[in-house]
């Protein structure tokens, strides 16, 4: 399965991760701060969040959407049967798939996330599904059909992890020098659309999941203007 084409109706401007040095591949997926790539501890941050909030077990079989170049994908495939990534940009894909297949149970495909979610026609294998970092930019319509793609096509999985997601509540930590207008309703902006928990709330909800919005600790260097979203079945 492969498909380059997208929808400039539902899809924001991409990234251009060809111009990192191909080793930087934090850097490559935008785990920055200040224009450096973020420390070991944060990556550790990262990680272990991934992991508690998907409860992943050997079982599991997880899809990641939008996974960029599978460095974080990675270290949750460890912690399962395996899984796929799935994301829109060749020079990330060829990164995941050069450096970072360790099974046969491992894949990454190159796929827009929406077009994949109506496309893939094994859809009952996944158990488990993360979209980190990427949600918010994706307009409100790509969005919600996505949480629907997967509520109605991939019937076994449980649990969809969100991470990353701006809190329209503490937006002026972030812009600290005045809010630009309608930024918050853009998902060609920065940090991509700004919900409240309360409307992450009810988006899953329209899609037929539960959400339980937490934050990541003090220490997380975005913790003081980003949540994460669990959602579960209805």
């Amino acid at each position: 399965m492969r498909n380059m084409s997208e929808d400039s109706s539902l899809y924001p401007t991409k990234h251009h991760p060809e111009s990192c040095d191909p080793d930087d591949i934090w850097r490559q997926v935008g785990r920055t701060t200040s224009g450096k790539p973020v420390s070991s501890d944060q990556i550790d941050l990262i990680v272990n969040a991934a992991k508690q909030r998907l409860s992943l077990s050997e079982d599991d079989i997880l899809l990641d959407l939008c996974c960029g170049n599978g460095a974080l994908t990675t270290h949750l495939f460890q912690k399962c049967a395996g899984g796929l990534g799935v994301d829109y940009s060749e020079f990330l894909i060829d990164v995941a798939n050069q450096r970072f297949v360790k099974r046969e149970s491992e894949a990454y495909l190159l796929y827009d996330a929406l077009h994949y979610l109506r496309a893939e026609n094994w859809p009952d294998r996944f158990t488990k599904v993360m979209c980190y970092g990427a949600f918010p930019y994706f307009p409100a319509k790509a969005a919600c059909e996505m949480l629907t793609q997967i509520k109605d096509r991939f019937a076994n999985v449980s649990t969809v992890f969100l991470g990353q997601l701006p809190d329209k509540t503490r937006i002026s930590a972030f812009y600290r020098e005045g809010i630009p207008a309608g930024i918050e309703d853009n998902p060609g902006g920065k940090l991509g659309m700004w919900r409240t928990p309360e409307e992450m709330i009810d988006l899953a909800k329209a899609a037929g999941w539960k959400a339980d919005c937490i934050r990541m600790p003090d220490a997380f260097f975005a913790a003081h203007y980003r949540f994460d979203a669990i959602l579960t079945r209805i």
